[in-house]
């Protein structure tokens, strides 16, 4: 073979050696000088609360970011409403299934997804409880100051003179005299928009012959939203314990607007002189705190006994053996 060839001959053979080791390089890349192995992948995980409260806030989840080695994140919620905060909130549109995802990615680009069915249900509504009265039998004892009464806990002598102790249907009662501006008054906390029944026992004595002016009995619930400014209701556990006025409400004008009554009611004389038993019904509405206010009512306003208060009970005298409020 001439020298020619020969040349030609050696050159394909280095040639061909050439690409075989691209090709054995390529396939058996080595990693850069200084590299590592993702020795910490990321993974995605999460948690969730679902919200607490009144309202559609039910429907608020939040949730905990669980994830470990990871730097960014996206939220993939129901109808492809994204998120890449840390933790974010997802308020569902009801009830039903929805799936979330999570993705979390470092910052070599490698990425995990983690995906968790919710099932959003509305809460039910949380029992209501009986309001808490404090001495709801006008028991005779004490108050806060003064002699033991069956009026106790029940004293608010803004708005009227305190019932007088009085016995009857075999126990203590609370009397509300002819011509006299008695009446009784207590804070209890309910809970908003809840129903609530009063059952109250009562007696009139007999129509007075003659009489002029028969007695009623006028029942009020009060929106704890009317109290006087700056004043914050306080739940005792003893009636000395109760305040004797200034507090809660202050005034008549202020009992008689409209506006602060969740309800009103009057029983007239039924010309029965036993016990009898009423019902009432009322809804709290927004309120957290109402008070109840029962006076007499029917005189002619002018007697002197009525010591300025611009209302007094008429001919006949009243007697409240009981009162209960309970939850619907």
């Amino acid at each position: 073979m001439n020298l020619k060839y020969k040349a030609a001959y050696l050159f394909a053979i280095i040639a061909f050696f050439s690409l075989k080791s691209c090709d054995i390089l390529e396939k058996y890349e080595l990693p850069e000088e200084g590299s590592i192995p993702d020795a910490t992948p990321p993974m995605a995980k999460f948690t969730f609360k679902q919200g607490e409260g009144l309202g559609d806030i039910w429907k608020t989840y939040t949730f905990s970011n669980q994830s470990i080695s990871a730097t960014s994140y996206v939220w993939t919620f129901e109808n492809g409403k994204t998120s890449t905060e840390l933790e974010p909130s997802n308020t569902f549109p009801g009830e039903g299934t929805y799936s979330v995802s999570l993705t979390a990615k470092d910052n070599l680009g490698v990425e995990s997804t983690f995906t968790e069915e919710i099932t959003v249900v509305e809460p039910a509504a949380p029992a209501v409880t009986d309001p808490v009265l404090i001495n709801p039998d006008f028991d005779k004892q004490a108050k806060s100051s003064g002699s033991d009464c069956a009026c106790a806990g029940w004293i608010n002598k803004s708005l009227g003179d305190q019932g007088e102790s009085s016995s009857g249907n075999g126990s203590d009662v609370v009397k509300f005299d002819n011509d006299e501006s008695d009446a009784i008054y207590q804070e209890f906390e309910v809970q908003a928009n809840a129903d609530y029944t009063i059952t109250i026992v009562t007696q009139f004595k007999d129509l007075t012959s003659g009489g002029s002016f028969p007695s009623m009995l006028e029942l009020r619930v009060l929106a704890g939203s009317a109290y006087v400014s700056g004043y914050s209701p306080a739940y005792y556990a003893t009636a000395a314990e109760y305040p004797q006025n200034g507090f809660g409400y202050t005034s008549i004008p202020q009992v008689e607007d409209p506006a602060n009554n969740l309800l009103v009611n009057v029983l007239n004389n039924p010309n029965d002189s036993g016990y009898l038993t009423t019902q009432y019904s009322f809804n709290s509405g927004a309120n957290t705190s109402v008070a109840l206010f029962i006076r007499g009512i029917g005189g002619d306003g002018t007697d002197a006994d009525n010591k300025g208060y611009p209302y007094n009970n008429g001919d006949e005298e009243l007697r409240i053996d009981s009162v209960v409020i309970e939850a619907q």
